[in-house]
């Protein structure tokens, strides 16, 4: 990644960090803090109508409604009415009869009723009565408990009031209510105390705290998980009761609560399944919370910091998943994580009685897509400007003829402009082709780029006339009929280096019997990674048939020199067989003979090197490397022999066998020959030269390593260069012109292959002469 890029990326990363913190700050601040309560209480509210729970069953509601008013007169009615509905409950078996009307006050216009009334409820032993605020004005001044009468034959007091939220929706009661202390127990958890005092033992009486005050004290909050709308549970009328129409069994082992219902006579509220269009009667509102106390089933208030880091934690993820996905799907992410908010939200209460408020969340994730697509897209737009700029900058610094750039910075609409420079650039690409096909179509040489794979990108006019081809298809039918020389290492079709800044040269045939000189390089990218090739082609035919001229007339010289030395030769023994000369005569013709050997070594030697160095590689034929080797030590013998050098071949009889190589066997046994004579003529006397034949890697390589007195280091360099020679007392014993190491050289590189050396002075030297294998091992 350049530079740009990554600066790109840590602009990205800073930004996201920032909108995540944001968004993730929002939601948790508005669910801590209750911003969106509203929002909030609409899911609740719809939550609790989704999924209703079942009702319990061993609760009646019997209901002050208007046919009872319009059959008993008008509220209120005699205290001995209410007395007859006790005696009638009662009689029928009720458990508990929670009777919520207020009896406050006596009637002192019909005390006589009220005794009644008063008989009734210590007879019966189960009737629970409410308490009720008393207050002045809008203060509350103290409690409002049933006139004495009754409450000394009731089973307990249970307080009536609900909790109505900002929204003046009722979800909620307190289970312990009072003056000075929180003492009365909701009238549902009282029904609860004598109907079950074992379950309602869960629901204790809060601590005693300090002495009482003048407040009015409230503890144990409880949402109401309401069982439905308003009629959930079975109603009965008060007037049906009276006149026996409503069979005993129903009451039977029933709590009974007593209330009303009649409009204009009901304290009748809304509720999370009612709403203000239907409200829900205060003695249902009981019955609910009875219910849910029965079932242990009230919604529990999660705590506003766990809230607040829940709704934190679904931003950040939502915000981890957006930074990895393209904006289309950011947007379905968006909505998954408002959609997951509602479904955990939705889990959380119908599983666990836990309340989650979502609205922090929701908001936190509907925040999240526009707010990181309007950074993403700013962080896009000012990178996309700056490319621009710089790609203009250096158009017009290295393509000549690029015109200047048109776009005002002031002149259009943001978009607009941003979009005509993009055009500007599109144009700059197009002009930047047409001047790099331009530039390859004016190179003297072919020219072909490929990627990995071998599809063709670029080519010239060159190339296409090189290969005979009318196009870039037949280019590449042409490539792939050519036929590459051994030891090039090809990869979809094509040469490829194994090493990066190697250039791989090699002649080819190619059509109308061509001769072409190919080098390949590899493009690589700037982390170094192969992303093509680029091939160069060269005619070379013209100076192939000058090869082949020289060496004609090399073949014709050295034959027309050998042919006068090798007279000069033959008269020279004649002369020596034929007697009658003096010792100054015999000198002479020694010295003579000396002569002639050196100028028809040095002919042979001239004709082996034009050889090599015009080697046809299309002649070249399959051999066994060994064998040649074997071939050389055998013609060096005599040489050894006359120094007293032993000659020793070391290779295994696996290695022996597998060594085949492709390529001309004569000049490949010259090559080797002129190391072993190197070796025996600068090595020890009575020492030893040693001849290794092994794989290493792709190539087969001959090493010749003598005993003599070395080479310097600087004396390296040149030792495989034309006429070299060095100069030390080895080399003034021996005669020779400094060819034999050059057509060494020569052969290998011709080849494919390549010579080498090392050495120290007085440890020998050891050459090392490398050729392609044939095969692989």
């Amino acid at each position: 990644m350049n530079r740009s890029g990554r600066l790109m990326g840590d602009r990205t990363l800073f930004e996201w960090l920032v909108v995540t913190a944001f968004c993730a700050t929002v939601a948790a601040a508005s669910t801590t803090f209750g911003w969106l309560w509203r929002m909030d209480m609409s899911a609740y509210d719809a939550t609790l109508s989704l999924v209703p729970r079942k009702p319990a069953e061993d609760v009646v509601v019997v209901a002050i409604d208007d046919p009872s008013l319009a059959e008993i007169g008008r509220w209120p009615w005699r205290r001995s009415v209410h007395a007859a509905l006790i005696d009638r409950l009662s009689a029928a078996g009720a458990r508990v009869i929670a009777f919520d009307v207020i009896l406050h006050e006596p009637n002192p216009d019909n005390r006589e009723a009220d005794r009644v009334l008063a008989d009734a409820i210590a007879a019966s032993g189960r009737v629970i009565l409410p308490l009720v605020q008393a207050s002045r004005a809008n203060r509350i001044i103290g409690e409002a408990p049933p006139a004495p009468i009754f409450l000394a034959g009731a089973s307990s007091v249970g307080h009536i009031h609900v909790e109505f939220d900002p929204d003046g929706i009722a979800r909620s009661v307190y289970l312990w209510e009072g003056f000075g202390a929180a003492r009365h127990p909701q009238m549902a958890l009282a029904a609860l105390q004598l109907a079950d005092p074992a379950r309602a033992a869960r629901y204790g009486a809060p601590a005693p705290g300090a002495a009482e005050d003048d407040l009015w004290h409230r503890d144990s909050w409880l949402r109401i998980p309401f069982s439905g709308p308003p009629g959930t549970y079975r109603y009965v009328s008060y007037a049906d009761v009276l006149r026996g129409d409503v069979d005993a069994s129903v009451f039977q082992d029933k709590v009974v609560f007593v209330g009303a219902t009649a409009l204009g006579l009901t304290d009748s509220v809304p509720t999370p399944t009612s709403g203000f269009n239907r409200p829900m009667p205060g003695v249902e509102v009981i019955a609910n919370v009875y219910g849910a106390l029965t079932r242990g089933d009230a919604v529990r208030q999660v705590s506003p910091a766990l809230t607040g880091a829940l709704a934190a934690i679904i931003v950040i993820v939502l915000m981890v998943v957006m930074l990895r996905t393209k904006p289309r799907t950011a947007l379905v992410w968006a909505f998954a994580g408002v959609a997951g908010t509602l479904v955990l939200m939705w889990i959380a209460m119908q599983m666990g009685g836990f309340w989650f408020p979502p609205a922090g969340a929701v908001l936190g994730c509907m925040l999240c897509y526009p707010l990181w697509s309007w950074r993403r897209l700013e962080a896009a737009q000012r990178h996309l400007d700056e490319q621009l700029d710089e790609l203009h900058r250096s158009a017009v610094r290295f393509i000549p003829g690029m015109p200047e750039a048109t776009v005002a910075s002031d002149a259009f609409d943001p978009l607009q402009q941003r979009i005509m420079r993009v055009e500007e650039a599109i144009e700059r690409q197009r002009h930047f082709r047409r001047f790099v096909s331009e530039t390859l179509d004016s190179l003297p040489v072919g020219a072909i780029v490929t990627d990995t794979e071998g599809r063709i990108l670029l080519t010239n006019r060159e190339a296409l006339s090189l290969l005979s081809a009318h196009d870039e298809a037949q280019l590449a039918a042409a490539l792939g009929q050519i036929e590459w020389p051994p030891g090039v290492h090809l990869s979809a079709g094509l040469p490829v280096a194994l090493e990066a800044d190697q250039v791989v040269t090699a002649e080819v045939d190619g059509p109308n019997d061509r001769r072409l000189l190919t080098q390949m390089a590899q493009l690589r990218s700037a982390d170094g990674v192969p992303v093509g090739r680029v091939l160069g082609l060269s005619d070379i035919t013209r100076i192939r048939d000058a090869h082949r001229a020289r060496e004609e007339t090399m073949h014709y010289l050295s034959h027309d020199l050998r042919s006068p030395i090798a007279s000069v030769l033959t008269l020279i023994e004649a002369e020596k067989v034929a007697g009658d000369l003096g010792p100054e005569q015999l000198e002479f013709l020694r010295q003579l003979g000396r002569y002639a050997n050196s100028a028809l070594k040095l002919a042979d030697d001239l004709f082996r090197l034009v050889r090599a160095d015009a080697i046809d590689q299309s002649r070249f034929v399959e051999f066994n490397l060994a064998a040649t080797v074997q071939d050389a030590i055998d013609e060096s013998w005599a040489l050894a022999r006359g120094k007293s050098v032993k000659v020793i071949f070391e290779a295994t009889d696996d290695i022996v066998d597998a060594s085949q190589v492709h390529g001309d066997m004569e000049l490949v046994r010259r090559a080797v020959l002129n190391l072993l004579t190197n070796a025996i003529k600068y090595g020890a006397e009575d020492g030893q030269v040693s001849v290794g034949l092994a794989r290493v890697d792709d190539q087969w390589e001959v090493s010749v390593s003598d005993d003599g007195e070395g080479i310097a280091p600087e004396q390296l360099p040149g030792l495989f260069r034309r006429f070299g020679r060095l100069k030390n007392p080895a080399t003034r014993r021996e005669k020779g012109v400094g060819l034999g190491l050059m057509i060494v050289k020569t052969v290998a590189e011709r080849h494919g292959g390549g010579v080498s050396v090392a050495s120290e002075p007085g440890h020998g030297a050891v050459f090392r002469f490398r050729l392609p294998a044939l095969d692989e091992a």
